[in-house]
């Protein structure tokens, strides 16, 4: 298994510029029409919010009211709810002291968090349309993995707003985590700063360090031991120094139901949508508190639906199951113990907590679809002759 998730070795003759992934597929115009399109599609998902100005939750109750009555320093380094957020903090330090400074008005002020926010969500686009990877030379597959970051639903929680930069820098993380490590330094630098600023803004970007240390062990590459080490410090910096635990975490639900909830979360949801997908999840637990066995019939048929799709990706060294991977590990710990909620069965519930879905879909799920979309017959067959085993 370990061997198949190595990177297959390129050909000898191979230029080290080769382009792979969209600059493959598309060119530079098309790469930039294609990124218009899918800021403009994240942009208008809320279209409301942009003509009246939002804060979303605690962007204004907690980071901003805290930015405001305490020193800056005190307000940039503040941990909250058990964890540092440095996006939100260093967001609203800025937009307390452009307030306080007349620069902005307190009317205009959100539009400065909503703008921030929009600038790292846009970014996993980017490093989709830039990146290298096979798993992208494919004009459907960038499409896909452009529009499921874009329009999943159940998911707008997350949209422009800085208390969720940290689901983006952690979607980063993980298609980082796909790529191939780019040859120029200024893209190394690129994507080694958003590994190291990734868990300082949350823990969901931590949970991925294992799969960085096994993928450079795996491809025996100095640019993968750089990414691995670079997402180290900053995961030691934010356990060693911030992290803590939460009276709103920490409440387990049992580890057999979360397949259950993954099949809930992350493929009946975009299969049939929100109304339908709380359907089956009313089923589900229902079948739980009676003592039925479709609950458990439903956790099994998922565990072995993705150890399938892990497979057969590993058979054909398809670099994209790092993608599935790092979403069913956070998925498990999210579902499982990270939740902020004191009813582990509220896991079941899509609309609760609309940002527990963000990463299991943009990563695994998306991934799924866009397998389940199936590849060109000139993909395929150049896939076989590279990588068949």
């Amino acid at each position: 298994m370990l061997n198949r998730l190595r990177a297959p070795p390129r050909p000898a003759a191979a230029v080290p510029d080769s382009p792979l992934g969209a600059r493959s597929v598309f060119t530079v115009g098309q790469r930039w029409a294609l990124f218009a399109a899918f800021t403009l599609l994240v942009a208008l998902r809320l279209p409301d919010a942009w003509t009246h100005g939002r804060f979303q939750d605690e962007e204004a109750t907690v980071f901003l009211a805290y930015a405001w009555h305490h020193p800056w320093l005190d307000a940039l380094f503040r941990p909250f709810a058990g964890y540092w957020n440095l996006g939100a903090n260093a967001s609203t330090v800025l937009v307390a002291e452009l307030v306080k400074g007349g620069v902005v008005s307190l009317e205009r002020a959100p539009y400065i968090t909503m703008t921030i926010g929009l600038a790292f969500q846009v970014l996993p686009g980017v490093l989709i349309l830039t990146g290298k990877a096979q798993w992208l030379a494919n004009r459907l597959a960038v499409v896909v993995a452009l529009l499921m970051i874009a329009i999943m639903p159940a998911t707008s929680e997350v949209s422009f707003n800085v208390l969720h930069i940290q689901f983006h820098l952690a979607l980063c993380t993980g298609i980082i985590l796909a790529l191939d490590v780019p040859d120029s330094r200024l893209a190394r630098a690129s994507y080694q700063l958003l590994l190291f600023l990734a868990p300082l803004c949350g823990p969901g970007a931590i949970v991925l360090l294992p799969f960085f240390a096994l993928r450079a062990f795996l491809d025996r590459d100095t640019g993968r031991a750089w990414q691995f080490g670079v997402l180290a410090v900053g995961a030691a910096l934010q356990l060693l120094i911030f992290y803590g635990p939460s009276p709103v975490r920490g409440h387990p639900l049992n580890p057999a139901l979360i397949p259950a909830v993954m099949l809930v979360r992350m493929i009946a949801l975009p299969a049939v949508g929100i109304q339908l997908g709380n359907r089956v999840a009313m089923t589900i637990v229902d079948s739980l508190l009676e003592g039925g066995v479709l609950v458990w019939l439903a956790s099994a048929a998922t565990v072995a639906l993705f150890a399938a799709l892990v497979w057969k990706a590993a058979q054909r060294r398809d670099a994209a199951v790092w993608l599935v991977l790092s979403g069913l590990s956070i998925s498990a710990v999210t579902f499982g113990v990270g939740m902020a909620t004191l009813n582990p069965l509220s896991a079941f519930n899509i609309q609760g907590g609309e940002r527990y879905n963000f990463l299991p879909l943009c990563l695994s799920a998306s991934r799924c679809w866009c397998w389940l979309c199936g590849r060109s017959s000139a993909d395929r067959s150049s896939l076989h002759s590279a990588f068949s085993c």
